[in-house]
């Protein structure tokens, strides 16, 4: 058996992807407030968040920004409801990465592809767990066959097909309320 150093550790370059773990930012109970109106419509303009937070627009755009600043606010996206643009089939695939190959090798390459909605490196007997959206079973073993199958370092896959998905209402105001009370 030969020794294995940490220099050749096929993890070693996961570090990339890896954002340091930092302590909890303190909100108020205004920015609590502001996040939640937030998620529940970020287009909201700023004069309704005005009048709902009982502040001048000018305050709420400071508070928009310090939050910004501070990294609590990274962007405004839009939520698509991709089954009703035919995207409906969800799978979980599985991933046991080669022995010795890059995983974030194999994170990149997979980044690539189309219909992988994110990618989780996780422990167990799998090495990461790959979530993807397709235009149904067809599509998805094409994904399967013609891109994910192709990279190398992917030793081996399982797949679990999505036949019901429920998420909580707003999983964003749930969380902020329950720090704001618990301090979680």
């Amino acid at each position: 058996m030969t020794d294995v150093h940490v220099n050749d550790s096929p993890l070693k370059t996961l570090a990339q992807y890896i954002q340091p773990s930092q302590p909890g930012l303190e909100l108020d109970a205004i920015d609590t407030r502001l996040l939640v109106e937030l998620s529940r419509d970020a287009r909201i303009p700023q004069r309704k968040l005005a009048e709902i937070l009982r502040m001048s627009s000018p305050a709420v755009a400071d508070r928009i920004a310090r939050l910004k600043q501070r990294g609590i606010i990274r962007g405004f996206s839009v939520d698509i409801d991709w089954e009703r643009l035919g995207n409906s089939t969800v799978a979980f695939l599985s991933i046991v990465a080669a022995q010795g190959h890059d995983q974030s090798v194999v994170i990149a390459h997979l980044l690539e592809v189309r219909g992988v909605e994110e990618i989780s490196v996780v422990t167990g007997s799998t090495d990461m767990v790959v979530k993807i959206r397709a235009h149904g079973f067809d599509d998805l073993r094409s994904i399967l066959a013609n891109e994910v199958w192709h990279i190398a370092g992917v030793q081996k896959t399982e797949t679990s097909i999505a036949l019901v998905h429920a998420e909580p209402e707003n999983i964003t105001e749930r969380m902020l309320l329950a720090i704001s009370r618990h301090g979680i």
